[in-house]
């Protein structure tokens, strides 16, 4: 299982990565019954609740996840009435799910009319620069990973209204020498994209991974998007 544990050891630019998703959703949820769906262990659940949500409900696949109000659940299919909850937050799941779209579909049902979902993924152009979405991933946990355009065009398909942002920027130069790379190893690049983060690690922190929208200069890491029922 591919999982955020805060009380154990990760990369620093991962666990602030992880944490900067979440404070910044959190400014969505004051007031609101929140899903946080593929939970893990519920530190981002707490983040949301401390936030002013209404009510957070956590639930995971996993019987060892935990959080708050814990449900678990297959995110392709929850148990929650339709229009249940009128936040959803689902960071790093849609890439681990072999049907993306059941869990597109998923969160429309049980979002309220002026709901709002919030998803995130890895860029595939940082992650395994040369293989393509119908590729497998390396990472054995993936089920696929996508560009930033095939992610903007999935969450068409099911939500009238998309918005983009993007995490952990890097410069068009180091985008370029990945493609590059992956043009001829796939671990090379990979390799050569690590070394870029261990790079930044003096002037790590939370700051350097908050979102921002995709009309900025650069290419991100992680791509966020934000729909609107």
């Amino acid at each position: 299982m591919e999982r955020l544990t805060l009380d154990r050891f990760s990369s620093p630019w991962l666990r602030n990565q992880h944490l900067a998703r979440y404070r910044w959703a959190a400014a969505f949820a004051p007031g609101l019954r929140v899903l946080d769906a593929a939970c893990g262990t519920g530190y981002g659940s707490r983040i949301l609740s401390e936030a002013g949500a209404r009510r957070v409900t956590s639930m995971d696949v996993s019987g060892d996840a935990s959080g708050l109000d814990f449900v678990r659940a297959d995110a392709t299919r929850l148990p929650a009435k339709k229009g249940a909850f009128d936040l959803y937050v689902s960071f790093e799941t849609i890439e681990h799910v072999e049907d993306d779209v059941a869990l597109l579909r998923e969160a429309l049902r049980v979002l309220e009319p002026r709901g709002t979902f919030v998803c995130s993924t890895p860029n595939r152009d940082f992650l395994s620069p040369g293989l393509t979405l119908r590729d497998r991933p390396r990472n054995p946990y993936h089920v696929r990973e996508y560009s930033i355009a095939e992610f903007e065009a999935l969450l068409r398909r099911v939500f009238p209204r998309v918005g983009l942002f993007g995490q952990t920027w890097f410069s068009e130069r180091h985008q370029k020498l990945l493609a590059r790379a992956g043009q001829r190893s796939n671990l090379l690049s990979v390799r050569l994209h690590q070394l870029s983060n261990l790079a930044h690690l003096p002037w790590e922190s939370e700051k350097r991974h908050m979102p921002a929208p995709l009309v900025r200069e650069g290419f991100p890491e992680v791509v966020i998007g934000v729909c609107e029922v």
